[in-house]
């Protein structure tokens, strides 16, 4: 029987250094945590390439064991996307990446999360998803030679934001996996029951209550039945991290909800169900 682990986003408490937000979450009996690095980030994304170890130490001093690094290549989605229709930034996002899996190996972090890119002038939607796949396996390969697990997120205002898309994408792509976030696709006016099909290629998973039109909303407001989605994890042998992912960022409204009251919720309504 697999077990699962519960974890939390380090992007949590804003203007928390890395230390701090390891000790609040060591705090809430939370013993993994999610690192992002960007430019200007928490974790400077530029200050990864410029010195992968040095950097992996600062993770190690922190204390706490790291489930998964999301890493930006730019500051926002369609900055150096994955899938971008410029061969130039795609060779540059694969030259930054062999850096980012030195830092990966050095910090001891299992796996790292990409974003699939997005829609770009000058190219159909069908390529966009075409140089995703491409790009993504290419990493994906580059990845396993360091026992490093590359994993994207579907996420709103990428090339895969339905449900459907995305499962139509795992099962031609077969070496890719997904960190699974149903409320990406809840907050489109989905229904949890089609997002569980994406349940055997988790590599990961977020959690965080959503509903129509809220990527984040209050427990009470949401709609996932997690006991249910855990359940299904439980029943396709997924054994890693659960990963507590409320932030305060006015993107999609965001900044609505109490990071900390809403972080110590979902890890009450989801512990017991780790350990039954």
């Amino acid at each position: 029987m697999t077990t699962m682990k519960l974890a939390g986003a380090a992007w949590s408490f804003v203007g928390a250094t890395l230390p701090e937000s390891a000790a609040i979450l060591r705090a809430l009996g939370v013993q993994a945590m999610d690192l992002i690095a960007m430019p200007g980030g928490l974790l400077d994304s530029a200050e990864i390439e410029r010195d992968p170890h040095g950097q992996a130490r600062r993770v190690s001093e922190a204390g706490l064991p790291v489930g998964n690094l999301l890493f930006f290549f730019g500051d926002g989605f369609d900055v150096r996307p994955l899938n971008s229709a410029d061969d130039g930034v795609r060779a540059a996002n694969r030259e930054t990446f062999t850096r980012v899996l030195q830092f990966c190996t050095a910090a001891d972090i299992p796996s790292v999360l990409v974003l699939p890119g997005v829609d770009q002038e000058g190219i159909s939607h069908d390529e966009a998803v075409r140089l995703s796949a491409a790009a993504m396996n290419e990493l994906a390969a580059l990845a396993a030679t360091e026992n490093v697990l590359l994993l994207f997120e579907p996420h709103i205002e990428s090339v895969l934001e339905s449900p459907s898309d995305t499962l139509a994408f795992l099962q031609s792509n077969p070496a890719l996996k997904i960190v699974l976030d149903y409320s990406h696709y809840v907050a489109q006016g989905y229904r949890p029951d089609d997002v569980h099909p994406l349940v055997p290629f988790a590599g990961h998973v977020h959690l965080r209550q959503a509903c129509r039109g809220q990527l984040q909303a209050r427990w009470d407001d949401g709609v996932i039945d997690f006991p249910a989605v855990v359940e299904l994890l439980k029943a396709s042998g997924y054994g890693g991290y659960l990963t507590l992912e409320y932030e305060h960022d006015p993107w999609m409204d965001c900044d609505k909800v109490d990071v900390m009251t809403e972080t110590i919720r979902m890890r009450d309504e989801v512990r017991p169900l780790l350990a039954a």
